[in-house]
């Protein structure tokens, strides 16, 4: 079995909890999609003539993102979410995915959010790799609150293929945006008062990674066409983000036949500044039988800025079949 390549990057898009205020962890880091790309077209002799096809399920607690564990690592909950995804790669470089995001939420199991990601990546080069992608990620509208906050999401990436030790870099943006709505009914010198506070948060995110990572391969374990692939890597972390947030503050009082309402529009802007946030560790191991791939994956990561939880672990499975 040809030994499998790894084009692993850091690949870091910060994202804005939407429970967390304007302080938020960021590391992330793209595991599965890249290593399903590379091992099938080191499978092959002619891999600059070949095209494939996979399927793939993951399972964990992955919420918002299978390429940015940024999104995940500052979801506000901790549940178990199903990501079945469908992805087509071209020998020029060209592809495809479409991945689909279910959970059990508000009592029910089912679906909250869609990514679409076109991409382009260079896997021929001896020296380094590179790549390129955009993703579009479609929410439910009723289920906008457990999806993440980005709809539109850019990175590339570049990553040396020698040396013991393979050195990265990575640059991401992401925009979006989320709504926030609270609401209190009270009475006031015994007239009955409701406050509706409406927040508008948008975001925009950049991001830069820098990242080490080794690839152990074991090659014909049990049979000619397995493989075994552990990959540890290592990332510093830093970023900017700019933030709009709108408030609209809608004042109803209630009398005897009369209703009166007062709104109260602000608006403010935070930009953080460039500064170093975070160090991380990856760890992918994946086995390899003809197209069959079982990848489990784990993320720790650290924010240097103070917070109540510095510390954020993500893991996942992946089964993935190549055709």
């Amino acid at each position: 079995m040809v030994a499998l390549l790894v084009v692993m990057m850091g690949l870091n898009i910060s994202v804005f909890s939407q429970t967390d205020s304007l302080s938020a962890t960021k590391d992330s880091i793209e595991l599965d999609m890249d290593l399903l790309k590379d091992f099938k077209a080191m499978l092959d002799s002619i891999s600059n003539k070949t095209n494939f096809f996979s399927v793939s399920i993951s399972g964990g607690n992955r919420l918002f993102s299978l390429k940015n564990n940024n999104f995940n690592a500052q979801q506000p909950e901790n549940r178990l979410a199903i990501t079945p995804s469908v992805f087509y790669y071209h020998h020029s470089g060209f592809g495809m995915n479409a991945t689909a995001y279910f959970s059990k939420l508000d009592g029910k199991s089912q679906f909250y959010q869609y990514a679409f990601t076109p991409s382009y990546d260079y896997l021929k080069g001896k020296a380094i790799a590179f790549g390129i992608s955009y993703s579009y990620y479609l929410k439910e509208k009723k289920l906008e609150q457990y999806a993440t906050p980005f709809s539109h999401e850019l990175f590339g990436y570049i990553q040396t293929r020698k040396g013991w030790l393979r050195s990265g870099f990575s640059i991401g943006w992401g925009k979006g945006q989320y709504v926030e709505v609270r609401r209190l009914d009270t009475v006031i010198f015994t007239i009955p008062r409701s406050i509706t506070d409406t927040t508008t948060v948008g975001l925009q995110d950049f991001s830069f990674t820098a990242s080490v990572s080794h690839p152990f391969e074991w090659n014909g374990l049990f049979k000619p066409i397995d493989g075994l692939s552990v990959i540890p890597q290592l990332m510093l972390v830093a970023g900017a983000q700019h933030f709009d947030v709108s408030s609209s503050k809608r004042l109803t009082s209630s009398r005897k036949f009369v209703t009166i309402s007062r709104n109260y529009i602000s608006s403010d802007q935070e930009n953080t500044g460039l500064r170093i946030q975070s160090a991380a560790f990856a760890l992918s191991v994946s086995y390899f039988i003809g197209g069959f791939s079982l990848t489990p994956n784990y993320f720790i990561s650290y924010y240097f800025p103070e917070t109540d939880r510095p510390f954020s672990n993500i893991f996942s499975l992946t089964a993935a079949y190549m055709f």
